[in-house]
């Protein structure tokens, strides 16, 4: 007889109600705690809840499915648990009543009468997994010989294969069951309307256009209301899983029409992830987010005049119907400021004015009043161009200098170090980019390079990967005074990212026209090279010029005619003249100087009927099943890195946030998450259920188990490798949520 054995013998009735009620206090006491932090922070406590419970249904779905088959296939279960220990709760029908135990000693053996329930039910205090006890079942090595004949090892192996088999089964099922219910009552999800093309994109090449309906992707899509069409994860998911020269099928809807293309995506200059794109964007409304939170919703309406359920109804008096007709009336406009016409709703503008934000609203609702806005233009450093990301903006070749728009706050590493300096250490906190570079520094010498471009900035900041670089600045000084600074950085790359930074968004000096230099541009005819750098335009065809715009302005007005460019370099003016070139004259994409909080561009998916949200469901579990094929294949082919995968903390950091969009959502993604669980545990490796089963066919061929000897080593070695593989994973994401601003 075992110690345990022995002590649960001399254990008296009235020891185990002692220690059932010391239990229960300590449950109670941690119960008190979580709702009294819960009532003082009710959104996190929801938005955790929600996580928690997401997490535990998937969990529950795959034990369950173990479980149900188990005792279908005659199989005794010890115990059934949701979570992993230490166990919370642990609840076994008796033949008087049932029995709960509250942090229970799973080393002490229940003891157990006639006619009492053989599993007991338990919930883990960590809500990451779950596990069904069969008897003489193990997880780490061979079968424990158990003469019982409804032990694990003496059922037949077809059994065992279909008892291992049903928890990724269940998965697939259950995921199916949530989309069919989401489709059944339907769900907003962001429509397969292309939203932009990227320039020298697939997709720009093969002649697609914003606006452009997707309705079908490689042989699948839905019927909605009559109609074929897809969500645009679809399309960016065949897109991105889309292996080398292997074209995605498209068929698009455009007006009337019905064209079909056939696109290879391509990886993009610069790209760091490895993966493949087309180039095709999402659409956006013009219809500002109703999610924001409250303190967002403040800021936003402070500095931008923009409030919740905003939409934009014109641009410079022209009224806009379309995303992509905002978009282009935005490209054409050189100026330093754009008029919007606002149509608010009525209530929020009520709450603007009062300050009183209400958490949620509904924009299609309500009574409405136009408002008109003045927002501030810019111009980046690069067009966007998917084959050069050094597709550098210029005016008639001319570049204007570099400034800091924008300087990173410390990230939560760096703040979290510097608290413990700061209150534990009692030393001076270390100093960051924000300490050493200020908002509208102008960038006059980086390194060894006089006045740089983008591009020149780029490769000094990684040729300067920590090491230490020199840059000469102009700063306003408090009498509005621009003096010159000299600033050292030392360029970085954050653990698990191979981008290197300072620290700072650069932009373009818009506002002083100041040349920093002229490119050679195919096509202009002029000596503009001879402008030194660092000279001002002062005039173009003998009208003063102030800043960027206005020269932009003056050039396009002349497209393909000779105008004259006035400069002044110190005490010494000159001018040069330039024969505008008729197509692009201003390489520049104009767009407003901060992003406005746009609602994505959805569709309702509802289904007609449960017959039809049936097929939906299991269409989407599919497409989601498929692409985590592929992506371990791709894997596998080193085509993907490894920094494009998420372990625990990335999915549960990502479900924390979807919770905060909505209920819908929430559980569309949870669905996501079962389907890929079903996958990742058919891996035929070791401790997997897919490890299972092999070892499980190996069984069924040899006519008997796989050794102890052998079977031993290998588990714990892939254990090992598995274990090793989500620690890695892991890192990186805690890296990833710690670097984050």
């Amino acid at each position: 007889m075992t110690d345990s054995e022995k002590k649960a013998k001399t254990q008296t009735p009235a020891d185990e109600v002692q220690n059932d009620r010391r239990q229960l206090v300590i449950f109670l006491i941690i119960l008190v705690m979580a709702i009294i932090w819960g009532i003082k922070n009710p959104d996190t406590a929801i938005r955790i809840a929600a996580v928690l419970l997401g997490f535990g249904g998937i969990v529950m779905i795959h034990e369950f499915g173990h479980f149900i088959v188990a005792k279908l296939g005659g199989i005794k279960v010890e115990a059934f648990s949701i979570g992993m220990p230490p166990v919370a709760i642990g609840l076994r029908k008796l033949k008087k009543g049932w029995r709960v135990r509250f942090f229970p000693n799973m080393s002490e053996p229940e003891q157990l009468g006639e006619g009492d329930h053989e599993t007991e039910y338990q919930i883990g205090l960590l809500p990451i997994g779950g596990f069904v006890k069969m008897l003489g079942q193990s997880d780490t090595g061979a079968a424990e010989a158990v003469h019982d004949p409804r032990s694990y090892a003496n059922r037949p192996i077809w059994i065992r294969i279909c008892v291992v088999s049903a928890g990724v089964v269940f998965n697939a099922i259950g995921a199916a069951i949530l989309f069919m219910a989401l489709y059944m009552n339907g769900i907003d999800l962001p429509a397969g309307i292309v939203g932009d093309v990227i320039n020298n994109s697939p997709a720009y090449h093969a002649g697609i256009k914003p606006g452009d309906e997707i309705i079908e992707v490689n042989g699948e899509s839905f019927t909605i209301d009559g109609k074929q069409c897809v969500d645009f994860e679809t399309v960016f998911q065949a897109s991105l899983l889309s292996a080398a020269d292997n074209p995605t099928n498209m068929v698009i809807r455009r007006g009337d029409e019905e064209l079909k293309f056939d696109l290879i995506s391509e990886k993009p200059d610069g790209d760091l992830t490895g993966l493949r794109f087309s180039g095709l964007e999402k659409g956006y409304g013009l219809e500002m987010s109703r999610y924001m939170p409250l303190k967002e919703l403040d800021k936003m309406y402070k500095e931008f005049n923009i409030c919740r359920g905003d939409r934009i109804k014109s641009v410079n008096e022209k009224a806009v119907k379309e995303p992509w007709d905002y978009e282009k009336a935005l490209s054409k406009i050189f100026q330093a400021e754009v008029a919007l016409g606002i149509s608010r709703l009525e209530s929020e503008a009520a709450a603007a004015e009062s300050g009183q934000w209400i958490k949620t609203i509904d924009p299609a609702e309500g009574s409405r009043t136009t408002v008109k806005i003045t927002c501030p233009m810019t111009i980046g450093p690069t067009v966007e161009n998917f084959l050069n990301r050094y597709d550098l903006t210029h005016f008639g070749s001319l570049v204007p200098r570099l400034k800091v728009a924008g300087v990173s706050e410390p990230t939560r590493i760096a703040r979290i170090i510097n608290g413990v300096r700061e209150k534990v250490l009692k030393k001076d906190k270390m100093p960051s980019v924000a300490d050493i570079l200020k908002p509208d520094d102008i960038l006059i010498k980086v390194g060894d390079v006089d006045y740089p471009n983008f591009k020149q900035l780029r490769e000094l900041t990684e040729a300067h990967k920590d090491k230490k670089m020199e840059i000469t600045l102009l700063r306003e000084n408090e009498k509005g005074e621009l003096e010159t600074v000299n600033v050292t950085v030392t360029p970085k790359s954050n653990p698990g990212s191979d981008y290197v930074a300072i620290g700072f968004a650069p932009a373009l000096d818009l506002e002083n026209p100041v040349v920093a230099q002229s490119l050679p541009v195919e096509g202009l005819i002029g000596d503009v090279d001879k402008i030194p750098a660092g000279a001002m335009i002062i005039a173009v065809n003998d009208q003063p010029v102030q800043n960027w715009f206005e020269i932009a302005a003056a050039i396009q007005t002349n497209a393909g005619k000779e105008i004259a460019i006035a400069y002044k370099a110190g005490e010494q003016t000159g001018q040069v003249s330039l024969t505008v070139p008729e197509f692009e004259p201003v390489h520049a994409e104009p767009t407003l100087a901060y992003s406005f909080p746009f609602e994505d561009l959805t569709m309702n998916y509802k289904a007609a009927g449960p017959f039809e949200a049936m097929g939906m469901g299991f269409k989407k579990v599919g497409q989601f099943v498929t692409g985590n094929i592929k992506t371990l294949k791709r894997l596998f082919q080193k085509e993907v890195p490894m920094s494009a995968l998420s372990g625990p903390v990335g999915i549960i950091s990502m479900t924390y946030k979807v919770t905060g969009i909505s209920w819908d959502h929430t559980l569309y993604f949870l669905g996501l998450i079962s389907s890929c669980l079903a996958v990742m545990n058919l891996l035929p490796l070791p401790v997997l259920d897919g490890g299972h089963i092999v070892l499980l066919i190996i069984e069924k061929i040899t006519g008997k188990p796989v050794h102890e000897k052998i079977l031993a080593p290998v588990m714990y070695i892939g254990l090992a490798l598995l274990l090793t593989l989500i620690l890695f994973i892991t890192y990186r994401d805690i890296i990833r949520l710690l670097w984050a601003s």
